[in-house]
């Protein structure tokens, strides 16, 4: 899932301006993967664990001190609409725990934060993105 409209997106407490987009990437962490004798090919595969892990891309404008910490939970949330618009919105929420804190500076791009986090199901079975209000 790729989100371009999301300027301003919260973790716990902390609110991150200056978004260039977030995307959610699902993969799975293992896969079963069956074979007959009758052929190379398989013939079942299934992800019977998976990780979901929400990148998120922040233009910086100057230094900041601020940045989370791999290991941080919180709650991720983002409001998000077709044409950046505030009507119709749709929300976006999952438990998360930060991953990982990376920097770029660049003369193209500027100084560029990139934050991956991983969004934690409340039951194990449960999606943990949840989302509400327009599709």
């Amino acid at each position: 899932m790729l989100l371009l409209s999301p300027r301003i997106v919260s973790f716990g407490d902390s609110k991150w301006t200056n978004v260039a987009l977030v995307t959610i990437d699902r993969e799975a962490s293992r896969s079963v993967i069956a074979y007959t004798d009758t052929g190379p090919h398989p013939t079942f595969v299934d992800a019977p664990e998976q990780v979901t892990r929400i990148k998120i891309v922040q233009e910086l404008a100057s230094e900041d001190l601020g940045a989370p910490r791999p290991g941080e939970v919180g709650l991720f949330e983002l409001f998000t609409s077709p044409t950046s618009t505030n009507r119709p919105r749709t929300r976006l929420a999952a438990e998360a725990c930060v991953e990982s804190v990376t920097h770029e500076v660049s003369l193209k791009r500027g100084a560029v934060r990139t934050i991956t986090l991983i969004a934690l199901s409340s039951d194990g079975a449960t999606d943990p993105i949840a989302t509400e209000g327009s599709d």
